[in-house]
């Protein structure tokens, strides 16, 4: 069947006999050249050049001290302290936040309002309170299972319980949210077959709720390794602790903040690509398109090509 356009000239009905495949209409309108964006971009990228162009040069920065104690042993030894903290902590919170949401999504209204009071409490009280809590606990009691409460809880342990405890808080609300954004009736059909409540949790439920779960979950663990720098108020050894006994010593306090800066936006951007790669073990239609590195840090999905309308017309 011939097709006629009067609104475009240049469409032309195809041959039947020659297998000729005519473009989308709308494939090669030309789109106006964004002017406007393009000069706004080239201001915001000046601005940014002359900023960095006259920091580059400033002398107060001592950017020969920063090259210094970039790699200092020191320093390295708090980045080591700050990822044990970061993913101990993660780890300890994700497994307390599952009972936690259990609990809150429990038909056992004492369990539910356990669970609720304890998401009400740890979210509440600010996490730097909590990790001063932990680090005097011995006030409170001075010896457990015998032993001295000093000894037990250092810096680092103090740091670790508060973190973990802190984010388990969090993560239980996520947790419980990926939980409910499965349809009940799943769950129904599952029991219906003769699964039991906990094999259609296992087997129905947390498989899809794993996907909901994993955005927010990186987002929390970018903020566990910001939030860890909190442990340098009790001298948790750090790499913020460790950034502060250096300038403690020889006073060069701008050029070690610095440095400090620079390890906790390479520790950032490396969790980020880590937790674009896993939303994409765990997102199948993200599994099936290539690797975009826009997406990684604008969180965009990748453009993909539409077949032509014509086309499919025709191959019908």
């Amino acid at each position: 069947m011939s097709m006629h356009l009067a609104a475009d000239s240049r469409v032309r009905t195809p041959d039947p006999g020659s297998g000729e495949v005519i473009p989308a209409l709308g494939e090669k309108a030309r789109k106006r050249k964004p002017y406007g964006q393009w000069v706004s971009g080239s201001l915001i990228l000046a601005v940014i050049f002359m900023f960095i162009w006259t920091q580059a040069g400033n002398e107060n920065l001592d950017w020969s001290g920063v090259g210094q104690f970039m790699f200092h042993p020191a320093i390295l030894k708090g980045i080591t302290v700050t990822l044990q903290l970061a993913v101990f902590s993660m780890m300890i919170s994700v497994v307390l936040a599952f009972g936690i949401a259990l609990m809150c999504q429990s038909r056992n209204r004492v369990a539910s309002a356990v669970g609720k009071l304890y998401v009400w409490f740890f979210r509440g009280v600010p996490l730097l309170v909590q990790i001063l809590i932990w680090f005097n606990l011995a006030v409170l009691y001075p010896t457990i299972l015998g032993t001295d409460t000093n000894q037990l809880i250092s810096g680092f342990t103090a740091g670790l319980c508060a973190l973990s405890l802190a984010e388990s808080g969090y993560m239980a609300e996520i947790i419980r949210g990926g939980i409910i954004s499965v349809n009940k009736g799943q769950t129904e059909a599952g029991l219906s077959i003769g699964l039991t409540r906990g094999q259609a949790l296992r087997r129905i439920v947390l498989p899809q709720t794993i996907r909901v779960i994993i955005p927010p979950t990186g987002n929390q663990f970018i903020g566990l390794l910001k939030a860890s720098s909190l442990v340098s108020a009790i001298g948790g050894s750090d790499l913020l602790t460790q950034t502060q006994l250096i300038y403690g010593q020889n006073f060069k306090i701008v050029p070690l903040l610095i440095v400090a800066t620079a390890w906790y936006l390479i520790l950032v951007s490396v969790a980020s690509v880590g937790q674009y790669f896993l939303e994409r073990k765990f997102n199948p239609e993200a599994a099936s398109s290539g690797l975009n590195l826009r997406q990684i840090f604008t969180g965009r999905p990748a453009r993909r090509q539409q077949p032509s309308l014509l086309t499919k017309a025709d191959e019908s």
